[in-house]
C-alpha cells in the first residue's frame, strides 16, 4: 500500500537527475566557505603562536 523503492534506489535516482559537477573545484565547492576555513586557520594559529611567545617571556 504504502510501499516505496529502497533508499539506495532513492539516492541512486537523485543521483543521476543531478547534472554533473565541474571538475577542479577541490575540497571547497563554495568560495565563502573556503575564505572562512583559511581565515580561521591563520587565527588559530596566530593565537597559538602569540600564546607560546607570551608563555615563554613571562615564564
Amino acid at each position: 500500500m504504502f510501499r516505496r523503492e529502497p533508499l539506495e534506489e532513492r539516492i541512486a535516482r537523485r543521483q543521476a537527475e543531478l547534472e554533473p559537477r565541474p571538475r577542479g573545484g577541490g575540497q571547497f565547492d563554495h568560495p565563502t566557505a573556503k575564505y572562512l576555513f583559511v581565515g580561521l586557520l591563520v587565527v588559530t594559529v596566530a593565537a597559538h603562536v602569540i600564546g607560546g611567545v607570551l608563555f615563554a617571556v613571562m615564564g
